[in-house]
């Protein structure tokens, strides 16, 4: 599978779209709002559903490229294919979801920094993207980088919060 090294591979998301149709030019961070079985469910089900804010059963098919906890990075989706994560963003982008929630400062334990630190500094050195973080949608809306999903999806999310400690986690990605 096409992607980061330290990854586990046992996991795969059937929810993906075959070959990418563009360039990566940044990295989507999201959380999941879930435990990690709950995650690795929600990430990987083809026939997960929700009830719309109509009231109506829709599919809710997603998937990311990669889940972190705090022990693992999994690699559901192979780099060279469109994990279903961000909407519009899917052909130009890498998904990280992070096993949390966006609004407990609990989620960023050291593990999780720790993690975040070694994949995001793989993921900028292998695909030339800076250690810059975004995350309002107010900024370049395609400035190359790392970028929350509330910057791209405002109306609906916030993660992965305010809580989020990029500086730590670039901080480390440099050193490493």
């Amino acid at each position: 599978m096409n992607g980061y090294p330290g990854a586990v591979h046992t996991v795969h998301s059937p929810n993906f779209t075959l070959n990418r149709r563009a360039a990566i030019d940044h990295v989507v961070i999201h959380t999941t709002e879930l435990d990690l079985p709950q995650s690795l469910h929600a990430l990987t089900d083809p026939n997960r559903t929700v009830i719309n804010e109509n009231g109506e059963i829709e599919p809710a098919r997603v998937s990311a490229h990669y889940l972190v906890s705090a022990d693992r990075i999994y690699q559901l989706v192979d780099e060279a294919n469109e994990a279903w994560h961000a909407r519009n963003a899917n052909p130009h982008t890498i998904g990280v979801e992070i096993v949390g929630e966006a609004s407990n400062p609990g989620t960023w334990s050291s593990a999780i920094v720790a993690q975040l630190s070694r994949l995001f500094a793989w993921l900028s050195s292998y695909h030339g993207l800076p250690l810059e973080y975004r995350e309002e949608s107010t900024d370049p809306p395609r400035a190359r980088g790392f970028v929350s999903h509330g910057a791209l999806d405002p109306s609906r999310r916030s993660d992965p919060g305010m809580w989020f400690p990029w500086n730590q986690i670039k901080q480390n990605a440099i050193q490493i």
